[in-house]
Order: C-alpha cells, then structure tokens, then sequence
C-alpha cells in the first residue's frame, strides 16, 4: 500500500518534466529547426555562419608572440632562441654521432690541429650483427627477415637514406622512452598531474604533425634536429600513458614490499616498480618505436633526410617508382622493427642457472663483436665497407613504366570509377555538410553528448566545435569531415563483414590478423604511392588512401568482439533453434556491439590521421591550410587548423567511447 502511493506520488511528480529534459527537448527542437532544409530558411543569417565581425583574430597575436619569443625573448642573460638552439646542438651530438658510426663516418679533431678520419661500419658487419641480433630477439624467421630487408637496401642502393633513418628512429626512441617512463611515473605518484597531462596527450596525439612544425623551425631550425624534436613530441604519449598504466596495475603489494624493505621513494620506483612493470613498458616501448618511424617519414618536410625524404622527393617529381621503392623500404623497416621490439617486449626474464659474463648472453657478445670486427676492417682497408656498385640497381624505372601502362590502358574504367565517386558521392555529401548551420551542428551534438553522457561532455563538445566555427575554419572542417566520414563509411562496410567472416574457423582470423598486423606496421607515406600511381591527385584517391589505412581497426574489432561472446549464450541460442545467421545477427553481433563501436571510433582517429598527409595529393580542408602553413611559416594559422581537426576526432572519439560504454553496462557486461 505504501508502495502504491510511493508510485502514484511519483507518476504525479512526473508529469512535470524536469529543467535538465526541459533543456534538452530545447536543444533538440533547435538542432531540428537548423538541420532540416525546409526549416534552415527561417533561420537568421548569423545561425548559418558566424558574421565576420564575431570571428576574432587568434592566429596574429599567436605570431606575434612566437615571433617575440623567439627573437627577443630572454631568460635571465641568455636569449629564448640561444638557449633552444643550444639544446638543439645537445641533441644534435649523438645523432650526428650514430649517424657518423651507421653510414658518414666521424671526424675525430686532433690536438695538434687537423682531423682523423674515421670510417662507418661496414655493410656486412652490420647486417650479420643485425640477423644475430634478430635471431637473438625474435628466432631464425627474424634473423632472416632482417637480411632480406638489409639486401633490398643495398641492392636497391638505398643504404645510406635507410641508416640515416634508422639513426633518427633511434635517438627519438631513446629520448622518447626517457621523457616519457619520466611523465608516466611522475603522473602515477600525482593523480592530480595525470588530469592535466591527460587532455595534453590527448591533444599532442591527434595535433597534426604540420601544425607544430613550424613553431619547432622558428625554435629549432632546419634540419634533422627539428624533426627528431617534432617525432619526439608526436610518438611519447603512448610510452608516457603505458607507463602510467602499468605502474597501477601494479598489485599494492609490490609497493609495500618495496617500502618494508626500507627503499626511498627512488629506489622503490627505480629498483621495484619499474622493473616490476616491465611487460607493459615495453608495450608502450613498441609502440613508441612504430610511431617515431611514421614521424620520422612525415618530418622529412623539414629536413629529416633518409628514405622519407625520398617518398617525398619522388612525389614531388612524380617519379613514382624510386618513390614506391623507398615506401617498400620503410615498410620493410618497420615490420623488423615491429617483430622485434614485439618480441622483445614479451621475452620473459630467465631464472634458471644464474650465469655472468659473455655466457648469460652470447649471442649479443658475438653481435658485438661482429660490428667491432667490422670497424676495424673499414678502418685498415676503407674499401671493404663499401658495397659492389655492380651489384645495385633500381626498378623505378620499370616501375614507372608499368604504372603508365596500367594507367593508359586502364583510364577508361579508371576514370568511371573515380568519376562516379565524385559525382554521386563526394558532391552531394559535402554539399550537405556545406549547408548546416554551423549553430545547428553545435546544438545537435552537444545534444547528443548530454545524452550519452551529461553536461560535462556537452559543454565540452560546444566548446570545441563553438571554436572551430569562431576561429573562421568552419567551412573547411567541413570540407575535412566529408572525406573523412566517407571514408570511414567504406571502411566499415568493407571491415565489419571482413571481421564477420573471419571468426568462422580458425585459420581464416589467423590469416586476417596477419593482415592486419601487416597493414598497421605501414607508416602513412607508403599509402599514398600506390594510389597517386594508380588515381593521381584528388580526394578519390586520398579516400583510398584514408580507407586502406582505417581498415584494421574496422576488421579486428567486429572479429575480436564476436569472438568473446560467451559459449554460454551460443549455446543457448543454439538450443532455442537459432540458424546460425540468426544467431549471429540476434546474439553475436548485439552482444559485441560495444566492441564494435570501439572499433568505429579507433577508424575514425586512424581516418584522421591519415587525412593530414593526404594534404600531399590535393585535399582542400583544414589539412591544407596545416600543410600551407608550413611552407609560409604561418604559426598561429596551422596550429589553429591543426586544433581544428584535433577537436573534431577528440569529440568524435568522445561521443563514440562513452556510448559503447553506456551500452556495455546496459548490457551487464561491466
């Protein structure tokens, strides 16, 4: 009886709606009001684009005080700029040292004037140092894999770009992984510092690298130097939040041993943490590896030189082949260092038979030795680390010539298709995204951030989309989010049947996964060779680019989904009769839907980042203006572009994360 009345009096309550859904039904009425064409009319012109007069100035004072900072700026009696290009000559020393040992040579003054002349390692030396230290690492598949890559460079005579790479990828790990154990540890001891590095990760991981170029240049210089700088910046958030993350996944009673022991908080965290969190370390360590690499490549913009600077010199001149070659090549160095730093990141310490010396490792003493023996023999005889110039040669030529005739004899079809996308499908998409009002578009989605999440998500979206429309770029955010939605649309389409029928034996999703894997250790450069060969310049062929770079996350996460789908409820599906498509369709596929709008908002983050080098082959959006921004050194406008697209995949990523979660918990599965 009580309860009764306890109902009714509630049901009565109801009936007046609360200020909180009085709002949201607002929002929603005035998202309508501007989202549908017939009712767009009736709306004020300052709704449809912000005035001229509303859009402040944010990239002058931005140049202003770059340009300031960077001029006349000082820190007690040095300069800002003295004191940058000093910690760029800091770094400049052991790079330009691995450099020297990998390929150039060192010159070692003298004291009594003039210089020594000391030779790079030898070809040879390096490669069987490299196999056995593959062997060591990864077993006889890696000790393999690693001389054929080192026989493509050299017969294909691109040693010396891919050693220039490889120095670079070094110390950008090196430093990297330093910076980044550094933030992570300390933002494990302070969860207030973790907050506020957080959205800073966030930022520094979808800022395209273009947009902080520059300020690096004005700093930095150009050269090599700033492009260690810029991949530093771009690939040490990964390490920094693994290293949070598994220092806390740490059991407590690691720490209380360490403090029973009478350890200092030093110690603790040298001596017991670290070393006690080491698998997920090196996970982070693998990803910091794969991600200098594809920096490495995009840095060459500014000078980095190696084999990314031949990617982009060949696409500048359209030779295409020499292009492809050097892509080939950064593929092949990243899958060697992808099997690797994996394989190294899962070894487990060895307890058995305790042993010091050459003995605990003798495989490493012997690479060792290998490379020693090989500088000794480049010091006496010069000649001996130099590669049979008769044994080189290039097929880009060839290549060249092959892409021609495919493109000759295949325009017709080609071109339909091409045609037929841009007609049909590029046009009226972006046409439409043109046409909402920019107040509309804020409204609807922060609408729909209120719904998934509350008030905190949608005052956070508004904030992000309300800049991009004040900071005058709204059209070509816009113009970005077309391509990429497009996209990401055919990559789902493509990925999600993929990883469907994938689960439906066990040699199909090992074969996919090896696909995959394969398609994820490809730095962006490498996609977009083949299809400027094949399409040319223009968004279709970016679209392609963007699509084949976004398909593993919209393969793996349907695939990986389904297949943790309990047995239990199989087998109940099983039992009440299901086919095994309604199976799938009624049970599989619901029950794996939060994992498969994870996977949505991972292919829209890789969509973006592969959107920003596609400026390189003629998209028009906000990745221009990034990309323009570098050549004529305009600070505030690329980082303002960059910001742009920055917040679009945050909010995007946002959106999509917090609905899988709500839907996983509506469906008990936390």
């Amino acid at each position: 009886m009580v309860a009764a009345v306890h109902q009714k009096s509630q049901q009565s309550t109801g009936s007046t709606l609360p200020p909180g859904r009085i709002l949201l039904i607002g929002l929603g009425l005035t998202a309508a009001l501007s989202l549908v064409p017939a009712l767009r009319e009736t709306l004020p012109a300052w709704a449809a684009r912000p005035p001229a007069e509303w859009l402040p100035d944010l990239a002058g004072p931005i140049n202003r005080f770059l340009t300031w900072l960077s001029r006349r700026a000082e820190i007690g009696p040095f300069e800002v700029k003295e004191i940058t290009r000093g910690l760029a000559a800091a770094v400049e020393v052991p790079l330009a040292l691995v450099q020297g040992v990998l390929v150039k040579g060192l010159e070692v003054p003298l004291p009594g004037g003039g210089g020594l002349r000391l030779a790079a390692l030898s070809w040879w030396a390096l490669t069987a140092a490299l196999a056995i230290f593959g062997y060591w690492a990864a077993g006889r598949r890696a000790a393999v894999l690693v001389l054929a890559t080192c026989a493509y460079f050299l017969v294909l005579d691109l040693w010396e770009e891919a050693m220039l790479t490889l120095a670079s990828v070094a110390i950008a790990v090196i430093v990297g992984a330093v910076a980044g154990i550094l933030l992570g540890a300390a933002a494990h001891r302070w969860p207030r510092l973790d907050a506020v590095v957080n959205p800073v990760y966030d930022v520094m991981q979808t800022l395209p690298v273009f947009s902080y170029l520059v300020p690096i240049l004005l700093f930095f210089g150009f050269g090599p130097v700033a492009a260690l700088i810029a991949t530093v910046i771009y690939a040490m958030p990964p390490m920094a939040r693994n290293t949070t993350l598994a220092l806390r996944r740490l059991p407590p009673s690691v720490s209380e041993l360490a403090s029973m022991a009478g350890c200092s908080p030093r110690q603790r965290l040298l001596l017991v943490l670290l070393p006690a969190a080491r698998q997920g370390l090196l996970t982070g360590f693998n990803q910091l590896v794969m991600l200098s690499l594809s920096a490495v490549i995009i840095a060459s913009v500014i000078g980095a030189g190696g084999l990314g600077n031949v990617v982009l010199q060949g696409l500048k001149s359209m030779q295409l082949g020499r292009a492809l070659e050097a892509g080939l090549g950064i593929t092949l160095m990243a899958i060697v260092l992808d099997r690797l730093s994996r394989a190294i990141a899962s070894r487990r310490p060895s307890h058995a038979a305790a042993t010091a010396g050459w003995r605990r490792h003798p495989l490493l003493y012997g690479a060792l030795s290998v490379l020693l023996a090989g500088w000794l023999a480049a010091q006496a005889v010069p000649a001996s680390g130099d590669f049979p110039a008769a044994l080189t040669g290039s097929s880009g030529r060839l290549l060249d010539d092959f892409f021609a005739w495919v493109n000759v004899t295949f325009a017709g079809p080609i071109g339909a298709i091409s045609d037929g996308f841009v007609r049909h499908l590029f046009r009226p998409v972006k046409d439409a995204l043109l046409g909402l009002p920019w107040l509309g578009v804020v409204l609807f989605v922060a609408l729909l951030a209120a719904l998934v999440r509350g008030a905190g998500l949608a005052l956070a979206s508004a904030a992000m989309l309300g800049f991009i429309a004040l900071s005058g770029y709204w059209d070509l955010a816009m113009t970005s989010l077309y391509l990429v939605a497009i996209s990401v649309v055919v990559a789902t389409v493509i990925g999600f049947p993929v990883g469907v029928i994938a689960t439906r034996s066990a040699r199909l999703g090992r074969v996919t996964a090896l696909f995959i894997d394969t398609l994820q250790t490809l730095p962006t450069f490498v996609y977009l060779i083949p299809v400027v060969m094949l399409f040319g310049l223009g968004d279709f062929p970016a679209m392609v680019a963007i699509v084949a770079f976004a398909l593993p996350p919209a393969i793996r996460y349907p695939m990986d989904g389904i297949a943790r789908v309990p047995k239990s409820l199989i087998e109940a599906a099983d039992m009440a009769g299901c086919t095994r498509l309604q199976r799938l369709l009624h049970v599989q596929i619901p029950y794996a839907l939060p994992e498969i709008m994870l996977g949505l908002s991972q292919t829209i983050l890789m969509a973006f980042g592969m959107l920003v080098i596609t400026a390189l082959v003629g998209t028009r959006g906000l990745e221009q203006e990034t990309l323009v921004a570098v050549s004529k050194a305009r600070v505030g406008e690329g980082l303002i572009a960059g910001l742009g697209i920055s917040f679009l995949s945050i909010t995007a990523d946002r959106l999509i994360s917090h609905g899988a979660a709500r839907l996983r918990r509506r469906l008990g599965q936390v």
